[in-house]
């Protein structure tokens, strides 16, 4: 019965977690961080710019940017990967 008891919290904690939603990304007013939201978001749940390193973002754009063409849908142009890989510099782990 102790151990039941001891349960509930850790089950409020973990359920207002889930409540709460994820981490609002950093400077989320920024042109940056709303191109960021646009194209990263378009096919899956955005990461948070520090789930990586600067020089692994670099690579998971690259990554990114292949699934694209795959997918045939239009590429980013050299102004928006500036931008996006701008944000992630100045916000990776």
């Amino acid at each position: 019965m102790k151990k039941a008891l001891l349960l509930i919290p850790i089950m409020a904690v973990a359920i207002a977690g889930c409540i709460t939603g994820p981490t609002p990304i950093p400077d989320p007013d920024s042109a940056a961080a709303q191109l960021y939201v646009a194209k990263c978001s378009a096919c899956h749940s955005l990461p948070h710019p520090k789930r990586n390193s600067y020089r692994e973002w670099q690579h998971l754009l690259v990554l990114m940017q292949q699934r694209m063409a795959e997918r045939g849908m239009p590429a980013w142009t050299r102004e928006e990967r500036d931008t996006l890989l701008g944000y992630l510099q100045r916000h990776a782990r």
